[in-house]
């Protein structure tokens, strides 16, 4: 057997698909590598959960880091700051390509690191005890653009492009930290606000700073950025969609025949659909299918594989959207009930509205959770989706799992087999004990 080519929640082996903004993000860096300047405004990356924007970001780290770039790389935490981890990593990426280990050319850096770092501690420490600060808050936005223009320079200097700073997980430090209002962590935001500034800044000023600063997060990034800063709206935004059935067939055909390894045409056909394009289902797919067949070199994966390798890769997936219904509020999973009921693709939120017996006003917070946890999108003005194809099946498999124990609970009653009396109940079963409904069929 060969060992599967397939990475499930994983970087794939063998990066295909989104061609268009892998051409506009090579277009935006080559303005650094022949000009010497900065890339333009911050340009985010923004999808629902398991589309490959982490993949993406990383080839397009891979293809700066050949272009001659030095690649600094950072991923956002939940409700945490986030500019002194980029500090610390660009410093760090500096100094493993070399750039700091000459006398007197890394001091001004650490320098500057060092005072971005403590400028930052001293502001937290006011936001988090306003009542003991005193004195002036320390100069923020402008340590920011002294540090990436010299940075940016030692990279040109030594005759490289110039520095290219990512960050993953964008969204994470803006997330709020309460339910039915938005209260980001202050510190989080004023991190925000201060990189904004400074890009704005060094873009007005770009012959002096051969940098690129791109970003990924979930749908809502641009929206947080916007709250901390409102030129945040100025944000370039690549926003990512499932993949088309080509693409998906292209998704699982690649990584195989670096094996010399193939797909019959009906089972590509099947497994491609079955994913409804979803790149992290794709790899799923891929994967179960590939560990049903343990193919050689030379092998072609079937229907039967396919069919072998189904249950695995309906509980793999199963197990996603478990993991989404558990972090849903009640009221949030009466609404994906709602929404499941009428559809698996797209709904008018006020059909959700409707179902609900509520006005579409109050559907707003639990419409907005959803949103910030990913599990559904407003694909366009007034209307709610799902993020994950097949999740509104799984939805309406709850809804069996009760209305089965409901009746049984009735049919006992009627037959006088339990009394009418709620303690001596079996319990309803508990969703993480429900056996997985069946992924689209393949």
């Amino acid at each position: 057997m060969e060992p599967n080519p397939y990475t499930p929640s994983g970087r794939p082996r063998v990066f295909v698909g989104r061609e268009n903004e892998r051409r506009r993000l090579r277009d935006r860096l080559a303005r650094v590598v022949a000009y010497g300047e900065m890339m333009g405004p911050l340009t985010v990356v923004t999808g629902p959960r398991g589309l490959g924007k982490t993949s993406l970001l990383r080839d397009v780290q891979t293809q700066a880091t050949e272009s001659g770039f030095v690649t600094a790389w950072v991923s956002g935490v939940k409700h945490q700051p986030f500019l002194a981890d980029v500090a610390d990593r660009v410093t760090h990426a500096l100094a493993g390509a070399g750039h700091l280990s000459t006398p007197g050319r890394g001091t001004r850096v650490q320098e500057i690191g060092v005072e971005l770092g403590v400028g930052l501690a001293k502001v937290s420490a006011k936001l988090a005890r306003p009542e003991e600060a005193t004195g002036a808050a320390p100069a923020l936005v402008g340590p920011v653009e002294d540090f990436f223009h010299r940075t940016s320079n030692l990279v040109r200097e030594a005759g490289g492009a110039g520095l290219l700073l990512l960050i993953d997980e964008l969204h994470a430090p803006l997330q709020s930290r309460r339910e039915r209002e938005y209260d980001p962590d202050p510190r989080a935001v004023l991190d925000a606000a201060t990189l904004l500034n400074a890009v704005q800044n060094m873009d007005g000023d770009r012959e002096n700073f051969p940098l690129g600063v791109i970003g990924a997060g979930l749908p809502e990034t641009k929206a947080y950025l916007t709250r901390a800063a409102t030129f945040g709206e100025r944000t370039l935004e690549f926003v990512l969609h499932e993949f088309d059935q080509k693409t998906a067939e292209a998704v699982l055909i690649a990584p195989a025949r670096q094996l010399d390894v193939d797909w019959d045409a009906d089972a590509l056909d099947a497994a491609a659909a079955a994913a409804g394009g979803y790149p992290q289902s794709l790899q799923i797919i891929g994967a179960a299918t590939w560990d049903a067949a343990r193919p050689q070199r030379g092998a072609r994966l079937t229907m039967a594989d396919l069919e072998a390798g189904r249950a695995a890769s309906e509980a793999d997936i199963a197990s996603l959207f478990q993991a989404r219904w558990d972090v849903a509020t009640e009221a949030e999973k009466a609404l994906l009930r709602a929404m499941a009921t009428h559809t698996d693709t797209d709904i008018e939120r006020a059909t959700v509205a409707a179902s609900l017996g509520v006005d579409t006003d109050a559907l707003g917070m639990a419409r907005r959770s959803l949103i910030s946890k990913g599990i559904i999108e407003a694909p366009r003005r007034g209307v709610l989706g799902f993020t994950i194809p097949g999740f509104a099946a799984f939805v309406r498999a709850q809804e069996d799992q009760v209305d089965d124990h409901a009746q049984t609970r009735s049919r006992a009653l009627q037959a006088g087999a339990i009394a009418d009396s709620t303690d001596q109940l079996p319990p309803p079963p508990v969703p993480r004990e429900i056996e997985p409904p069946a992924a689209p069929e393949v």
